[in-house]
């Protein structure tokens, strides 16, 4: 003990005397602080505004992401206690002595524990001063309870610190190399983001497994807590017992798994451990022979150690090629050196072991494959892959610079005859030549991907371009920054944290509103490759960018030159002295660099602030902020409405512009004149407005935000004028990357050279437009607004005869003249009338006719290939059309027949459909989502259209998709409500509803219950999301999870339980007797559109009395079950058939918006059954549908076949919090 508490002593006092203990200790003491004190900053910075910073689930969140980007600390170290005595050779002297095995590592290793959680106790510090930063969103942070700082401090930080150490301790006791402790780390992270991959990919809902093996943490977290609503984020600790939570036990185990670990480790370390000189000695004697040996075979002769000969006379040369000698040797050392490692070839084993990963999943949507397109493979090289470059690119930069200085050979090194530039150029290509051999193995790992799932177009060409024309320049810069600081830094160790946080630190400053690529170290604007578009306009952006850092990092090469290490003198103020007394060598070289840096810099300025207005984040918020404070006393104004739209659009894809004039007819369908005309330019694009009668213009916001026009003589209701408009997009230059609109999407990626796709908020907006302000509570507060209004009560008078979809209008007339590239097809709603060509443009005129549509249209051109069928609707027949890149045919037969099943059904059981034609129109996936114009529905390349299914299970989304989309031709262009709360249900919940009846009519209702899971859990992820407070769904706002995933879930639930045929009937005599609302204002209705209540009332017309409780629960409550089966047991019968025992708990609650649960009574149907079959791939042997209360109950089953599982509610059709438990395996007796 005495032994063990001097080298304790020994331990803990060296390392207090080091100031980078205290570093790390402040370095977190930061992290912590920043996390609670700015919302930008942080894991949690991207969660639910309404989960308090300081909270419990945000502290232990918090402390897992520190806990994995820590690893370089522990490292760092536990490595260095261990390596310290090997390093300077005192453990030959040490072990002579009668010292103890467990007292030797004991005491290093309690002395790092303790160090490395002093270190970390400074997230607690952090955490606690954040709370009083004055600039704090306090509304984010609650009361500080000492317990919501302990238990996870003691819970996640030591238990990882104790796993993760005693890992790093063991392979830096038993290599002895510092090196392989980070190689280590660096692999660890790679294979953990392996498993993230992997887990989120498939979208497993077996989450029990993924979170006791978890060793990082984060994957644990979304375990436990993955369904917490918000309050209970803010309440909650991370359960340390078997029975509390939504994943009983997890928590508990999983600590107890990674503690048993490390003690595995250390026991193990103990045995294996060599203490004593002799054994060490022997191992060094044993690699020393042994490279002898090798150099003796391949020379044929024995190396002698003696010279037998005079030595020649030396001439020194110091000309152009002795350099030119010297630095192919020194490179080609360095080279080998790297590429003869074993530390190497394990880093490449984990990077081509992740780029397969990636490759195998990359582009899933919920466990659904799709074809491996060639972006995707390039694109997991882009994401994590790159981190883990940066990381060996920081690493080895480390040990070139001070490779020397390890082994004790500077002083030799030093004297040599060798001027800086080939020794500074030797080590670049060195790091060079290593990141090459990883970008051609990961080249080489998304082809074997593409070749093992079937895929053989390989475009060798796009993978060049990415990895070597846009990645590599990247790393050589990064290199080159990495070999900087490592020469002007004292300590290997610092350089490293160093580059690593530089590299870091590039997301955090864009977090906090610093956006500019010109001063985010090393940054390129972002990208997205498109099959369509390819590359697109990103081109020159990408280009000057990495002109403009490499130049820099070029300068910062040649400095470290001039500051390089040479002798005794390694004093940081004494080279920047010897490099000023010798200027020559390197100042024009720098001068020349940032010159060039100079240029390129000028010249993307020039484009991103002169030719376009660069606008950061904040500045769009600010914007949207001075919107609604200097206008929104206009909201209620009377404005007229667009009654009909009649406009010629010239497209120029080339150019990415497009020009627009036209007329819209304007009716005052109010109750008083209208006097003035109110318009909302968010996009800058209104480029003149006249009118067929006189008036003028009366203010014009900077930027052109808001145009007010004063009409000499007022519109009087019922009366009619003409708007003439011409509008306009331009894109001269380039843009810093993506540049997000006011709606969050890429602005820019709307005018593509091929697949333009944009819609009518470029076209002139009457009035005043609530969808343009901040809607994020946390935004809101930042720029000193207060709540947002929220849309009005069903039944308002004045919004009740505003239409959800276009305020300023009801239905309109709508034709258009569409002009384009003459290699493209311009497409837009209506009917083709006539195309021709003119000046090598083509040309393309639609009219809807006489048919009524929403004031809802897009505009879309692109090089297709067409694919057309014809339905026979109702009413006629219906072309059927599908505009796709010719290169994604994979899925046009299921977009097709999903067309033909949706149609098929919303025909029988609601209307006929109200066009002659349906179109599908692929765009670029620079946005990625479709949706419903009328009769045309753009449809992003990134959905359905490289979907691959491969298993009978996996959910059809081409399939899914399509039918919601067409759904809404009847929900939405034909049902459509009023601007009041609930609306939105009736639209989007409804056309949920018909993609999930035509899923099921198709696949069969055993294949729905994947489907129904998927939707469940998307819910309940979405609630902890919620920014403001969950409503109802006939009260639902703006929750699209509430009216997608919840409302379609139930929707489907209610026709189960009801019948189909009777929730249709109800639907259809809503829509037909709702459809078309105010499309006639002489039609003697009273002007208003249909809400929630009206669909309420009519299900609850074709309900039985035992249902209407339970259309209380799903649309006007927030309700939630707990439901689980508890045992199931089986005994074969005499006759051969099998005797089924099932014990099932049943409990309710109702919830308010914030997730406050109160117990509910429950007399419920709820489904019960018994199945045959692996977990996952269960058959139904029997299932009955009964009425539970809460509490335990058992059930009796009599089965055909061996039963394995049985349970409550097992298609998962009511919302219950932990679907997992609601199936058991049965064990037989």
């Amino acid at each position: 003990m005495h032994q063990f508490l001097e080298f304790l002593r020994f331990e803990l006092k060296l390392r207090f005397k080091s100031p980078s203990t205290y570093v790390y200790f402040f370095m977190w003491a930061a992290f912590a602080f920043l996390c609670v004190a700015s919302e930008n900053f942080g894991p949690v910075s991207s969660q639910s505004g309404k989960v308090m910073l300081n909270g419990p689930w945000a502290m232990g969140y918090n402390m897992f992401g520190a806990c994995m980007f820590g690893m370089i600390v522990m490292a760092a170290i536990f490595g260095t206690s261990i390596l310290r005595d090997f390093q300077r050779d005192t453990f030959q002297l040490l072990f002579t002595k009668p010292v103890s095995r467990l007292s030797y590592l004991g005491g290093r290793w309690s002395g790092s524990m303790l160090v490395t959680l002093f270190a970390f106790s400074g997230l607690l510090v952090g955490a606690w001063l954040g709370t009083y930063a004055p600039w704090a969103d306090h509304a984010r942070i609650g009361p500080n309870h000492l317990v919501w700082y302990l238990q996870p401090f003691f819970t996640i930080v030591v238990v990882q610190v104790f796993f993760i150490g005693a890992l790093f301790f063991a392979v830096a006791a038993l290599t002895r190399s510092l090196f392989v402790v980070y190689v280590q780390g660096v692999a660890l992270f790679v294979l953990y983001l392996i498993g993230l991959t992997a887990f989120s990919a498939t979208r497993s809902t077996e989450h029990f497994w993924s979170g006791i093996l978890d060793p990082i943490g984060l994957q644990l977290a979304r375990v436990v807590s993955g369904y917490w609503s918000v309050v209970e984020r803010n309440s909650w600790l991370f359960p340390m017992d078997t029975t509390s939570g939504y994943a009983p036990g997890v928590f508990l185990y999983n600590r107890l798994l990674w503690i048993g670990f490390g003690a595995l480790v250390l026991a193990a370390l103990a045995l294996l451990f060599p203490m004593s000189v002799e054994a060490l000695g022997a191992r060094s004697q044993g690699r020393r022979a042994a490279k002898l040996r090798t150099l003796e075979q391949a020379q044929g002769a024995p190396v002698r150690t003696q010279i037998a000969t005079r030595l020649p006379q030396v001439h020194p040369r110091h000309d152009p090629a002795t350099r030119w000698r010297q630095f192919l040797a020194l490179a080609s050392l360095r080279t080998r050196a790297i590429l003869k490692a074993v530390p190497f070839w394990a880093l490449c084993g984990v990077l081509f072991a992740f780029i397969v990963n990636n490759g195998y999943y990359a582009g899933r949507m919920s466990g659904t494959d799709v074809w491996p397109v060639t972006y995707l493979m390039l694109e997991s090289v882009e994401g994590n892959a790159y981190l883990f470059l940066i990381i060996v690119t920081a690493l080895y930069a480390g040990e070139l610079v001070w490779r020397e200085r390890d082994v004790r050979f500077d002083g030799i090194f030093d004297a040599l005859p060798l001027r800086p530039l080939p020794d500074a150029a030797s080590k670049l290509l060195a790091l060079t030549a290593a990141q090459v051999v990883m970008l051609l193995l990961s080249m080489l790992g998304g082809v074997l991907m593409q070749t093992v799932l079937g895929y053989y177009h390989y475009e060798p060409l796009l993978y060049f371009k990415e990895l070597f024309v846009l990645v590599l320049p990247q790393l050589v810069g990064f290199s080159m920054l990495a070999l900087f600081v490592q020469t002007v830094v004292p300590n290997k160790f610092l350089g490293h944290a160093i580059v690593i946080g530089l590299w870091v630190i590039v997301p955090i400053l864009y977090n906090f509103g610093l956006e500019n690529t010109l001063y985010l170290p090393g940054a390129t604007p972002g990208f997205t490759y498109s099959d369509m578009n390819g590359y697109g306009h990103y081109v020159p952006a990408l280009f000057w960018s990495i002109l403009y850092w490499l130049a820099i990092f070029a300068a910062l090469g040649v400095l470290s030159m001039a500051l390089a290490r040479r002798g005794a003198e390694t004093g940081l103020r004494r080279r920047i002295g010897a490099a000023l007394r010798r200027p020559s060598g390197w100042l024009p070289a720098t001068l020349a660099c940032l010159c060039v840096a100079a240029a390129a810099g000028g010249w993307y300025y020039y484009n991103t602030h002169v030719l376009n207005e660069f606008l950061s984040s904040k500045d769009r918020r600010a914007i949207q902020a001075d919107y609604e404070r200097r206008f929104k006393r206009y909201q209620d104004l009377p404005q007229p409405k667009v009654t009909a739209v009649d406009t010629t659009v010239e497209i120029y894809p080339e150019r990415r512009a497009f020009e627009a004039t036209g007329t819209y007819t304007l009716q005052n369908r109010g109750s008083v004149p209208v006097t003035q005309l109110h318009f909302t330019d968010i996009n800058q694009s209104l480029r003149a407005l006249s009118f067929d009668r006189p008036a003028h213009l009366v203010s014009r916001a900077p930027r052109g935000l808001y145009v007010i026009y004063a009409l000499d003589a007022p519109l009087q209701p019922g009366q009619t004028m003409t708007l003439h408009f011409k509008v306009g997009h331009d894109s001269p230059g380039f843009t810093d990357g993506k540049v997000a609109d006011f709606s969050g999407g890429d602005a820019g990626g709307k005018f593509a050279y091929n697949g333009t796709f944009f819609d009518l908020e470029f076209f002139p907006i009457l009035g005043y437009q609530p969808g343009n302000e901040l809607d994020d509570p946390r935004r809101r507060r930042e720029q000193g607004l207060g709540p947002q209004q929220e849309m009005a009560k069903r039944g308002d008078p004045a919004q009740s005869k505003v239409n959800l979809f276009s305020p300023n209008a009801d239905w309109i007339s709508f034709h258009t003249v569409v002009g384009t590239s003459g290699d493209q097809t311009a497409l837009a709603p209506g009917y083709l009338q006539k195309q021709w060509r003119k000046d090598g443009r083509q040309y393309f005129e639609y009219s809807m006719g006489q048919q009524p549509m929403q004031n809802f249209f897009a505009f879309v051109s692109g090089r297709y290939a067409v694919h057309k069928e014809v339905y026979p609707g109702k009413e006629g027949p219906i072309n059927l059309e599908v505009y796709y890149h010719p290169g994604h045919a994979w899925n046009i037969g299921t977009l097709l027949a999903s067309s033909r099943a949706g149609m098929a059904y919303n025909e029988a059981h609601f209307s006929p459909f109200q066009f002659r034609q349906y179109r599908i129109l692929e765009y670029p996936r620079y946005r990625s989502f479709a949706q419903s114009f009328p009769n045309t529905v753009p449809f992003s390349e990134a959905l359905g259209f490289i979907q691959r299914r491969r298993k009978d299970d996996d959910v059809d989304f081409a399939y899914f998709i399509t039918t919601h989309e067409l759904g809404h031709q009847w929900w939405g262009h034909q049902l459509i409500g009023g601007n009041v709360e609930g609306s939105n249900m009736m639209s989007e919940t409804l056309a949920e509803y018909s993609a999930l009846m035509a899923l099921k009519h198709q696949y069969g209702p055993d294949y729905m219950r994947k489907v129904l899971r998927t939707e469940l859990d998307s819910y309940l992820r979405g609630r902890t999301r919620e920014l403001r407070r969950e409503r109802p769904l006939v009260l639902v706002q703006n929750e699209p999870y509430v009216w997608y995933n919840k409302g379609g879930l139930l929707m489907y639930t209610l026709a189960d339980y009801m019948g189909e045929d009777k929730v249709n009937a109800a639907l259809r005599d809503l829509l037909l007797r709702r459809r078309y609302a105010n499309a006639d204002p002489a039609d003697g209705r009273d002007g208003s559109y249909p809400d929630t209540r009206e669909f309420v009332a009519a299900l609850r017309a074709q309900a039985p009395a035992d249902l209407q409780s339970f259309i209380g629960d799903s649309f006007e409550r927030i309700v939630l079950y707990d439901n689980r089966a508890r045992s199931a047991t089986a005994r074969k019968l005499a006759d051969g058939r099998y005797q089924v025992t099932l014990q099932v708990q049943a409990g309710k609650a109702q919830a308010d918006g914030d997730g406050n649960e109160t117990p509910a009574p429950m007399d419920d149907l709820v489904e019960v059954g018994v199945f045959e079959g692996a977990a996952g791939k269960e058959k139904p042997l029997a299932v009955q549908r009964v009425r539970l209360g809460a509490g335990q109950r058992d059930f009796t089953f009599t089965v055909d076949r061996l039963p394995t599982r049985a349970g409550i509610d097992p298609y998962n059709k009511l919302v219950d919090r932990i679907a997992e438990d609601n199936l058991v395996d049965v064990s037989l007796q």
